[in-house]
């Protein structure tokens, strides 16, 4: 008897070229560079709350738990800050690259997607939009770090209302790619959904389950690099043969 052919990894879409290969490898490093430092941003911050080390800005309490405390008041955010506003060393800086360089990996992702035209079309105006978010909110931060001063605009209705949304729309990318029943698509559809958990709102929710506060969590920036860190791993995954990916992804659901 004669068996079915199996499905291929990527479901019979179009084969990722050498030029996507190069990109998705290019993501990966840009992942990982923006996890490493939006850690570092938010140790800058928090690492008083987690070790016996000097309170990061002058005027804090001597106490941990006390200076803790007030480090969680919105002066201290670096997130496009606003008046009034305390810098805290570097941290704006190294968050500001982080927001940068997963702008860049998020768009490189949706534009190497190894699937039908219209589906790769889709992927790609909205890892655009989600990458040009980031974007959005790391010149600024970026901007405020380098001058120690705070964003000169206020966050225009429209990409508030655009990033309200987001994580909605990157969600239901993460659903539909593990939907199509493939290695590619699981893989792709954990990258969308720590996609997901990476973004402001879902991440200010998240931290605040996991670390009540008054404003913003001690878990603030460590939430959202633990999700970007996973999506590097994802990505990283798609490059490898399916018989040296993890086992939970190795086998195909069957049409």
């Amino acid at each position: 008897m004669v068996s079915a052919e199996p499905r291929s990894s990527t479901g019979g879409a179009r084969p990722r070229t050498r030029v996507g290969v190069a990109a998705r490898i290019v993501a990966v490093l840009l992942l990982v560079t923006s996890a490493v430092t939006g850690l570092q941003a938010a140790w800058s911050r928090w690492a008083v709350c987690f070790v016996e080390t000097v309170p990061p800005v002058d005027g804090l309490p001597d106490d941990r738990a006390a200076a803790c405390e007030a480090l969680q008041d919105e002066r201290y955010d670096y997130f496009i800050p606003s008046d009034p506003w305390v810098p805290i060393a570097d941290a704006a800086q190294r968050e500001g690259l982080s927001y940068l360089a997963l702008g860049l990996a998020v768009a490189l992702v949706a534009g190497t997607v190894a699937e039908r035209r219209l589906a790769r079309a889709l992927y790609a105006a909205v890892g655009a939009a989600a990458g040009a978010l980031w974007l959005g909110a790391g010149v600024p931060t970026l901007h405020s770090g380098l001058t120690a001063e705070p964003a000169a605009f206020d966050v225009p209705a429209v990409v508030a209302l655009l990033a309200f949304l987001m994580p909605l729309v990157t969600l239901g990318l993460g659903i539909a790619a593990a939907g199509r029943g493939t290695r590619e698509g699981r893989l792709e559809g954990l990258f969308w959904v720590a996609m997901t958990l990476a973004q402001p709102l879902p991440e200010f929710f998240l931290t605040l389950m996991l670390w009540s506060s008054y404003d913003s969590s001690p878990l603030t920036g460590f939430a959202r690099c633990v999700a970007v860190g996973g999506a590097a791993v994802a990505v990283a995954a798609t490059l490898l043969p399916a018989s040296r990916r993890p086992a939970l992804l190795r086998a195909s659901v069957r049409g």
